[in-house]
């Protein structure tokens, strides 16, 4: 790993522009990201089967299933965008992506959890909600990538933000409106396709008409890669900005090569 080849330009960008490099970020890292986004998306995606058909779930239960998973299997994806910061996606194996996040995955399920209850009271006791919402934000980067226990993160999290808590919010506002564009837009396309090229009419259910379908189910589950990529390069802007990360990943870098040089001499 090369500190001074970072993947991703370390430099101050503002909120439009780190939603809009979100999506070339999955791209560019397809290697690692598509295979990750198979296995994560076929078992939500069977999880959901499993309730809807299976046990005859309402679309509302199974809609709030999909905000759980998406919660929480959020999570892979983030460990796979610190993976890639300095190496080549076809680097990185999908078990040790895996691996990371199942070692961590108490931690993080205890971080989500707190989350939760935290901006819960909130809006019971008419706090404001968008504070909170984004001075909390950035809590799974700090468990995932920084190793920080439950409460730690939290506290992270809120460092990191202060100060900046408009451009969080309008972050943790975006990530929280993607799967809802996903899910549309999916529904859109599939129902368009099936039943007025394919004329089949719309057997797998429609977003507007039935309160669900598998098409909405996919998208919205297909877009975690692009909140958590988001939510990555939102944290690498504030530790840029806020904790010159540049400059120390530079010097990290020239301090293991003076002592690579030495070890050599000697």
């Amino acid at each position: 790993m090369n500190l001074l080849e970072a993947r991703v330009a370390l430099r101050p960008r503002s909120t439009s522009d780190v939603i809009d490099l979100a999506g070339p970020f999955c791209v560019a890292n397809h290697r690692l990201f598509l295979p990750l986004a198979l296995w994560v998306s076929a078992a939500g995606g069977l999880l959901v089967l499993a309730c809807r058909v299976g046990a005859k779930w309402p679309w509302s239960w199974v809609w709030l299933l999909v905000a759980a998973y998406l919660l929480l299997g959020s999570g892979v994806y983030t460990v796979a965008a610190g993976e890639v910061l300095f190496r080549e996606a076809a680097q990185v194996r999908v078990s040790r992506v895996l691996g990371r996040f199942v070692r961590r995955f108490p931690a993080y399920l205890a971080t989500r959890l707190v989350q939760l209850v935290v901006l819960g009271l909130c809006a019971v006791a008419v706090v404001p909600l968008p504070i909170f919402a984004a001075r909390l934000f950035f809590s799974p980067e700090a468990v995932l990538l920084e190793s920080a226990g439950p409460l730690a993160a939290l506290a992270r999290s809120s460092r990191l933000v202060l100060y900046r808590g408009v451009p969080g919010f309008g972050l943790a506002l975006a990530s929280l409106a993607a799967p809802f564009v996903f899910a549309i837009a999916a529904d859109l396309l599939g129902n368009t396709l099936v039943d007025l090229i394919f004329q089949m009419g719309r057997p797998f259910g429609s977003l507007w008409s039935d309160g669900g379908s598998a098409y909405a189910v996919a998208g919205a589950l297909l877009s975690a890669p692009f909140v958590a990529g988001a939510g990555f390069l939102g944290y690498v802007d504030l530790r840029t900005r806020k904790e010159g990360w540049d400059i120390q990943l530079r010097l990290l870098a020239l301090a293991d090569s003076e002592a690579g040089k030495r070890r050599i001499a000697s």
